[in-house]
């Protein structure tokens, strides 16, 4: 069962891990782009030893990490690097709240894949902790419903599922159970979480700013709290700022979206979505298609080149791919022939920003955690006893950090 005796931790790994970030914020903000490496990563002098990695050994570091590759290179990989990436790992260690051996996973419900059912049954068993003085549950972000379903008949509890899609709230609602809990379509960073004590707030990967403003709401009136974040990236304003006062004025820690997206990198060989070769694949495209925007004058930032689009458009072939970017901005559709040899030309460059990427993909995490511990130290500091660490295995979701808390007094 989790203990919540963590708070007593959380102000020093904050600080930490904020000292830390704070000494690499160059080498987050320099997104590689060219066959060129970022100044910071020149001016570290990581330069050589990132280019003459192999094919081989630049994969193996996008599927466990740079430090898989530092570590058996210690003589050769500059001190500073190697040096950075063990800094990285203890300031990224947290413990496992469940272990897998403990959940005894029922039948999935209707529309409810493994992975979704092996996050549930970890999050229900984790929220019992924190739920045992509540009154009912509210589940914010709550999609087709199936953990507020869970979490209702598991806790035998009154459970409300809060939802900003009409639709996902209409199906919910329709679904069959036991201990049927209520779904209401909602907006609540436009309308508010309307909380109360005696609530258990939870959420399964709330995104951005929700997760922000769902543990500001709780503590203001002291509800227990059990969330996993997901995509930092996703919120209204351009920058998130600390929740923590002391953080505010500290420009290291004022992260702009462009630079939270980086938090949903993690290095492995299968994501969630799509495979990493699936992934490199659809980086090369939107190189190639950045570089044909260049070539009609139209200059974009990396990640910006898909505006107006999904970014799993990547993930179509490439013709297809630029004919939907050029019709959605007005551009004349570049030829088959154009397309080819742009393409050639994005392989080598993108040969390049795989080596130069590696140093910035391994801060992916830290950034996560970051996030983890700011939130964390707000509600410690309302009087929270709290846990804190990783939920399920990546393999479930990579998006797996999640903190546990309940109001103390």
């Amino acid at each position: 069962m989790v203990a919540l005796n963590q708070a007593g931790s959380v102000e020093r790994r904050l600080d930490e891990v904020a000292s830390l970030l704070a000494t690499v914020r160059d080498v987050v903000d320099e997104r590689p782009a060219s066959e060129r490496p970022p100044p910071s990563i020149d001016r570290r002098g990581w330069t050589d030893f990132l280019g003459s990695l192999s094919e081989g050994e630049v994969r193996v570091a996008e599927e466990h990490g740079l430090a898989a590759i530092i570590t058996p290179r210690a003589g050769d990989a500059p001190a500073s690097l190697t040096e950075l990436a063990s800094r990285i790992r203890e300031a990224c260690e947290v413990p496992n709240l469940v272990e897998t051996a403990q959940l005894a996973l029922r039948t999935a419900r209707r529309g409810e894949n493994p992975r979704k059912r092996a996050q549930v049954e970890a999050f229900v068993h984790a929220a019992s902790v924190v739920s045992r003085n509540a009154r009912r549950v509210v589940d914010v972000g709550a999609g087709h419903g199936h953990l507020t379903r869970e979490l209702a008949e598991r806790l035998a509890l009154p459970a409300v599922g809060l939802e900003r899609d009409g639709r996902l709230v209409e199906r919910a609602n329709a679904m069959p159970s036991s201990s049927p809990p209520r779904f209401e379509t909602t907006d609540v960073l436009r309308d508010g979480f309307a909380f109360r004590e005696g609530d258990c707030a939870v959420a399964l990967h709330a995104c951005g700013e929700l997760g922000d403003a769902l543990v500001v709401a709780a503590a203001e009136c002291s509800a227990s709290v059990a969330f996993v974040g997901c995509c930092l990236q996703k919120r209204r304003a351009e920058v998130r700022m600390p929740l923590r006062a002391e953080h505010r004025e500290r420009t290291a820690l004022q992260l702009p979206k462009s630079i939270l997206g980086l938090s949903n990198l993690m290095s492995r060989a299968e994501g969630v979505e799509a495979s990493l070769d699936e992934n490199l694949a659809a980086r090369e495209k939107r190189l190639t298609v950045r570089l044909l925007l260049a070539s009609r004058g139209v200059e974009v930032k990396p990640s910006a080149e898909l505006e107006g689009l999904n970014r799993r458009t990547a993930l179509e072939d490439l013709p297809r791919l630029v004919h939907r970017v050029f019709e959605l901005r007005g551009l004349t559709v570049p030829s088959m022939s154009e397309i080819a040899e742009m393409a050639v030309q994005a392989r080598r460059v993108q040969a390049a920003v795989r080596r130069w990427s590696l140093p910035r993909e391994m801060l992916a995490r830290l950034l996560e955690i970051y996030v983890l511990f700011d939130r964390a130290s707000h509600l410690a500091s309302h009087g929270y006893a709290l846990a804190y660490g990783t939920l399920f295995p990546a393999e479930a979701s990579a998006r797996n950090l999640a903190i546990l808390a309940t109001r103390t007094a």
